[in-house]
Order: C-alpha cells, then structure tokens, then sequence
C-alpha cells in the first residue's frame, strides 16, 4: 500500500471516519520527520469528532516504542559486541606497538648508557 502523503492524509480526516493504528502511525512517522504535524492531525480528529484521538495516538505510539524497542534490545547487544571487539583489538594493537616503541626507547637508553660509559672510560667528554 502506498502511503498518503501528510496532505493527503490531513484531507482524509473525515467525521465518522475508521481509525486504526496503522492510521496513527502515519502520524507518528510524520510528526519525527515534520514535528508539529501530530498536533495539527490530532487537532483536526478531534473537531471531526473523535474527541480521545490524544489518548489512542499516545498509547499507539506507546505500543510501537515498547515494540521497536524490544526488536532493537538484541541488535544493540550485537552492534555494543562488535564495539567491545573492535575495541579489544585495537588495545591490542596499541598495546603491541606500544611494547615496541617501548622496547626502542630502552634499546636506545641502552645505547646511550654504554656510550656514556665508554666515553667515561676513555675521557672523551
């Protein structure tokens, strides 16, 4: 089914007219992308008649958030799982490259302690 576009929709709205939740939900998603356009919607089923159309959109939303949000539960476990490994393998990285740009500053101190105690032993200053 194609969707009404809002005009259509808000021209729709007739006295007596069925409402369902599908017909709340397209509100729902034209008020995220066009915020004010619910109060508008519900402004104009109220003065068609339908005097608790606040209290149906508002549990119809209700309903759909607890939903989507149930749906989303495992998907953000999984997307949070991919975070953590990427993470991990990035200290990883870090942590190795680190160990040898550690290693490196020791090889040098190294060196420049041997230096030093050779030049001690030799008096070159």
């Amino acid at each position: 089914m194609i969707s009404p576009s809002k005009e259509q929709l808000l021209s729709s709205i007739q006295p007596g007219m069925k409402l369902d939740k599908s017909f709340f939900l397209r509100i729902y998603g034209y008020e995220i992308s066009f915020p004010g356009f619910r109060e508008e919607a519900i402004s104009k089923l109220e003065r068609a008649g339908c005097s608790r159309a606040m209290e149906y959109y508002d549990q119809t939303v209700s309903e759909y958030q607890v939903k989507r949000d149930a749906e989303l539960r495992p998907v953000a476990r999984w997307y949070r799982q991919q975070l953590e490994a990427e993470f991990n393998a990035d200290m990883k990285k870090y942590d190795r490259t680190a160990g040898e740009q550690e290693r490196n500053q020791q090889i040098s101190n190294l060196k420049k302690n041997r230096w030093n105690v050779l030049s001690e032993i030799l008096n070159f200053q």
